[in-house]
């Protein structure tokens, strides 16, 4: 009897073992997802800090060139790092122009507003952010009618220019149209009144 006494008292022990071992892997479990989750929500917030300035340092740029806003629009929604247009009068513009040696060469307005928007592009791709302008959408007001019809008025109001930062999956554009089928674009950061969708990365700032 004490030796089988004995041999159910070592089971036991060993139980006992099992189960703390197993209690503390779900504990180590648990922490690991934690410090992941820690790690993701400060890695989205510097993503943020960066995206802002970025938007804020396109605004201050573009109000300082006020006249030259339509090239800048034109060049930070473009593709090239080098420009060539008419609005730079045929000169090759890129985010090094107007500038040799630390001193500042001369340059039209154009050609400022375009090397500004393509040092813009530079930064934010640098920085794993893609950046954008579009005129920012008119004022919409909706009013419900007795019969249950709603009734959509647009107003333009003051021609305004939104700036707009998106990092991941998510382009720094507004849907073009309120269809949900539209197949135009991506992954747009916000639609037609510029209300943002579910899920995306990005932010809009109004410049101009």
């Amino acid at each position: 009897m004490l030796m089988g006494s004995g041999s159910v008292q070592r089971g036991i022990g060993l139980v006992e073992v099992m189960v703390a071992l197993m209690l503390m892997s779900v504990a180590v479990l648990g922490f690991s997802a934690m410090q992941l989750t820690a790690v993701k929500a400060t890695d989205e917030s510097i993503v943020k800090t960066r995206a802002l300035t970025v938007l804020r340092g396109a605004a201050e740029m573009m109000r300082a060139n006020a006249q030259g806003i339509e090239a800048f629009k034109a060049a930070i929604n473009g593709t090239s790092t080098t420009v060539t247009n008419a609005s730079t009068d045929s000169t090759a513009i890129t985010k090094n122009s107007c500038v040799s040696g630390g001193a500042p060469e001369a340059c039209t307005i154009n050609q400022l507003a375009v090397r500004d928007a393509l040092t813009v592009k530079q930064y934010a791709t640098d920085n794993q952010l893609k950046v954008g302008m579009a005129s920012c959408p008119t004022i919409r007001t909706k009013d419900t009618a007795d019969d249950g019809t709603v009734n959509i008025t647009s107003s333009v109001g003051q021609n305004r220019q939104c700036l707009i930062a998106s990092w991941g999956d998510t382009d720094p554009i507004f849907l073009d149209n309120a269809i949900a089928t539209d197949t135009t674009k991506d992954k747009p950061c916000a639609d037609e009144d510029a209300e943002y969708y579910i899920g995306v990365q990005c932010f809009v700032m109004e410049a101009y």
